[in-house]
């Protein structure tokens, strides 16, 4: 017995094909295969993913690679945007002091139906 498997975006109003594959036998893989749909763009994907790369004062040790922080800079029409930290860098300067390289990802839902 094969598992269908329906990707609901946002609300719930917007539902894609439902993902009827017969390999896919285990709740598990079910669920792996619906969030590869959601992700990849070339699928349908969910969310367009955006890559920043900010400079900023370092502030100390809770910016870590995985963690999520929220960036307002008006110049980049962000306003407590949450940026998920996928790379980070720290450059130490006797004149310039202590500066944060952190390479971000910003996930934005799509506007068109999946």
């Amino acid at each position: 017995m094969a598992i269908i498997i329906k990707c609901i975006r946002g609300d719930g109003t917007n539902e894609a094909e439902p993902i009827n594959d017969s390999l896919i036998i285990t709740e598990r893989m079910a669920t792996l295969r619906g969030k590869r749909f959601l992700d990849d763009p070339d699928q349908g994907g969910y969310y367009e993913v955006k890559k920043r790369t900010l400079k900023t004062i370092h502030k100390g040790p809770d910016i870590v690679k995985g963690s999520w922080i929220a960036v307002t800079d008006s110049s980049l029409g962000l306003s407590a945007t949450p940026l998920k930290v996928t790379g980070i860098t720290i450059d130490l300067s006797e004149s310039d002091g202590v500066w944060a390289t952190i390479e971000t990802e910003q996930y934005i839902e799509r506007q068109t139906n999946v």
